[in-house]
């Protein structure tokens, strides 16, 4: 798929996408915003980037990209330690 993106200028910099390469960093913050929002495995994002799993962990973190709990990962964290409180 080709995307074709109109950016005005005075967002380039802003944004990080003023390097001569554009096009490889708009990439990167789809798949990290992609990442983050649990659309995508962090094995997913890091095959798209051409990172190895653990470098793919390191730009997420410097990116403050790390996914966050569902609700139901909550709920039963919280069951489990309720249950655990209870014993």
């Amino acid at each position: 798929m080709i995307l074709v993106l109109e950016v005005p200028d005075a967002w380039k910099q802003l944004l990080g996408l003023d390097s001569g390469d554009a096009a490889g960093r708009a990439r990167e913050m789809l798949v990290i915003e992609g990442y983050r929002e649990g659309r995508l495995s962090c094995g997913q994002a890091a095959e798209m980037l051409g990172l190895g799993f653990h470098e793919a962990e390191a730009l997420f973190k410097r990116y403050g990209a790390e996914q966050q709990p569902t609700w139901v990962e909550l709920e039963g964290s919280s069951k489990r330690l309720r249950s655990l409180l209870d014993a």
